[in-house]
């Protein structure tokens, strides 16, 4: 959180997907950037952090086995 404010980032009603996701996607470049410049984490840790929540993404839009 670069202002000590929590980001939502919710799907309205109507919105499209790829809007959603490109919104969540800057959101989140945000919070790495802040974090990095403010000292909180390393570019490495940055890339680690974005390395370990690709997965998370990817395993929550998996389909689900039927």
């Amino acid at each position: 959180m670069t202002s000590g404010i929590a980001h939502t980032v919710t799907m309205g009603d109507g919105q499209a997907r790829h809007e959603w996701s490109t919104r969540f996607a800057r959101s989140v470049a945000e919070e790495i950037r802040g974090g990095v410049a403010t000292g909180v984490l390393s570019w490495a840790e940055a890339d680690l952090l974005l390395a370990r929540l690709r997965i998370v993404v990817e395993q929550a839009l998996e389909p689900s086995p039927v």
